[in-house]
């Protein structure tokens, strides 16, 4: 994985880590969200349409097809996400909904997009599963290794599963989606279509929660609609860069910093389960760095 690849992997992780610790901290995540996506869709419509008029370029067919399928996709995670958040806390949802992408990620891009994973690439991969495991563990012992299956019980943790498979579906469809479109204008797309496919659900289960959560969360609804987009777009431009595979497991990092979030903004414990957690993804991380 190119350097330039992997700085913006990480610079994105810290900002995604950060917009989902506001997420989780409104009161109704879906009407949250739905507010969120539309102040990306008005927040980035100016420059949407500069490039729309600068370019001259018309999006192909399979453009189109992905841009669709990839905001689809992204409803159904942003629905599952929600649902998690509104059941659990920030440091038991994030890192299992994160811990399943790099999971499948993997095995979807060898056996769809033909991707030849290096030896070191796929030890990083690895280590990174493994950090994001050791952060759900509640204590090292041998009846705490079980835990997160045993979670998978629970609503959050179903929740966040299906978050994760999401993850690695719009992965695959998003890396496909920007060898056909820009990535501005296919993120700034996507996004829309995401939002008119969560709309009528909003309109008809959440519409009495979208006053008062614009009214308490204002600013957070549009720190996030930035953030958001702008993290996804330069995802988007490392796809172009580097493998999906390693791609989805950097990104990864972010697990980290909703430990730290967790533990130290929200008063979350099991912090010794973590630290070793984010040394094991820190490691993960270099690997992937250095592999090709």
């Amino acid at each position: 994985m190119s350097g330039i690849a992997l700085g913006i992997v990480l610079a994105s992780a810290f900002l995604h880590a950060g917009w989902n610790y506001l997420l989780k901290k409104s009161d109704r995540k879906i009407a949250f969200t739905w507010w969120f996506l539309l102040a990306s869709v008005v927040i980035f419509a100016p420059f949407f349409l500069y490039l729309c008029y600068s370019s001259g370029k018309t999006i192909p067919t399979w453009g189109w097809i992905c841009i669709v399928g990839s905001g689809l996709i992204h409803a159904v995670y942003f629905g599952c996400m929600g649902s998690a958040y509104q059941r659990g806390d920030l440091s038991v949802v994030y890192p299992l909904a994160r811990w399943s992408g790099p999971l499948f990620v993997p095995v979807l891009a060898v056996m769809l997009l033909r991707e030849e994973i290096a030896p070191l690439g796929m030890l990083g991969i690895g280590l990174i599963i493994g950090g994001i495991y050791s952060i759900h563990l509640r204590a090292f012992t041998t009846s705490s290794f079980l835990e997160p299956f045993r979670a998978l019980r629970g609503g959050a943790s179903l929740w966040a599963l299906f978050t994760g498979l999401a993850i690695a579906a719009y992965s695959l469809v998003d890396k496909l989606g920007v060898g056909f479109v820009e990535p501005p204008v296919y993120i700034y797309l996507m996004i829309l279509v995401t939002w008119l496919a969560i709309t009528p659900w909003v309109l008809v289960r959440e519409r009495r929660w979208l006053a008062p959560e614009w009214r308490r969360h204002r600013a957070s609804i549009f720190a996030v609609g930035f953030f958001s987009s702008f993290t996804y777009l330069m995802i988007l431009f490392a796809l172009r860069l580097s493998k999906v595979s390693y791609v989805a497991a950097v990104r990864e990092v972010s697990i980290v910093l909703s430990a730290y979030f967790g533990i130290v903004w929200l008063g979350e414990r099991h912090g010794r389960q973590k630290v070793v957690g984010a040394v094991l993804i820190a490691a993960g991380v270099v690997a992937i760095g250095l592999s090709r």
